[in-house]
């Protein structure tokens, strides 16, 4: 899971220098015994096309992840900014209060999941808690314990 993480998180931030931040920036899952991740994004610069949207993006995201993370990936799911969905919404509304710090979490390798009651994102994780240089920062550490 934690790969996945990087590997998405590493991806976004490249975009995000060269085609500006995203509003909402979120894995979900519906089920929280062995998830099935799907990336919920929304921004100011996604193309009417949404096709071009998703085409960018899958090139852009997916081509980063190798097989393990490919089995834990379902999907990329994409809101145009001024979006009236009730699940957009809500996770707008998580990633508000994640920042504030009014969340019970669970933090496992650094990686925020914060558990709801929403049917379709019954995990959430937000991209802006912990900065992923920090992340693997922590992996490169790790890799020279153990060689050493």
């Amino acid at each position: 899971m934690r790969d996945l993480f990087v590997k998405i998180g590493s991806a976004l931030a490249e975009i995000e220098k060269e085609k500006g931040p995203f509003q909402i920036k979120c894995l979900i899952a519906r089920e929280p015994v062995d998830p099935l991740w799907d990336l919920v994004l929304s921004a100011d610069w996604f193309h009417e096309s949404r096709k071009e949207t998703l085409d960018f993006l899958t090139d852009r995201v997916l081509g980063r992840l190798d097989y393990e993370s490919m089995i834990q990936f379902s999907g990329i799911v994409t809101y145009p900014p001024d979006s009236q969905n009730p699940l957009a919404d809500a996770l707008k509304k998580i990633q508000q209060n994640h920042r504030q710090h009014r969340y019970e979490y669970l933090r496992t390798d650094r990686v925020v999941t914060i558990q709801t009651q929403l049917a379709q994102a019954r995990l959430v994780i937000p991209f802006d808690d912990v900065p992923l240089s920090d992340i693997q920062g922590k992996d490169e550490d790790r890799l020279q314990q153990q060689s050493a």
